[in-house]
């Protein structure tokens, strides 16, 4: 089974779990290919997608938004499965937790993970916390992050990332065998 990890990244942190969810995608006997969103022409050759982007601005960047709708017609009959990078993830935080509480019952999906729903046969969509530097916030938005509780830090959960990267790989493995 070949599979693709494509993901935009607008400081390094989404790559970086892009890279980790390849390489343990691969640790299960996948063949893996990681790429920058950007440089995806055609999903043919692969059996299952891998999806993901930081977020900004409650969105997806626009490199990836843009690949969902250049590729959305080649998606028909792929397992796609979508991952989001913010401050709050389903296991970590770089805010207080009691916000990333409330954030992870509230936060609505990203426009473009809808439009992907509506083009593919999405079987889950993962948030993970990213890395966060000083310089990632401009000005005002530091002050409102550490009113927010936020620490700087890398807050990625490698091991959640592992275990879905698992979830991934079992599920196209049964969806492949039941296929045969």
């Amino acid at each position: 089974m070949k599979v693709l990890v494509a993901y935009a990244t607008a400081k390094g942190s989404t790559r970086g779990i892009a890279e980790r969810l390849g390489s343990c995608i691969e640790g299960f006997g996948q063949e893996v290919d990681v790429r920058a969103a950007a440089d995806v022409s055609h999903v043919h050759s692969y059996d299952v997608i891998v999806l993901g982007s930081a977020i900004h601005d409650g969105q997806w960047l626009a490199d990836a938004s843009d690949a969902v709708e250049r590729l959305r017609s080649q998606f028909e009959g792929k397992r796609v499965w979508a991952f989001s990078v913010s401050s709050v993830g389903v296991t970590s935080t770089t805010l207080s937790k009691r916000l990333a509480r409330l954030l992870r019952r509230m936060t609505p999906e990203p426009r473009a993970v809808q439009l992907l729903r509506d083009a593919a046969d999405v079987r889950d969509h993962r948030f993970f916390a990213g890395a966060i530097a000083p310089g990632d916030w401009p000005g005002f938005g530091r002050v409102v992050f550490r009113l927010m509780g936020g620490h700087y830090g890398d807050a990625r959960d490698w091991s959640d990332v592992c275990a879905w990267a698992g979830t991934i790989a079992a599920e196209s493995t049964r969806d492949t065998e039941r296929r045969t």
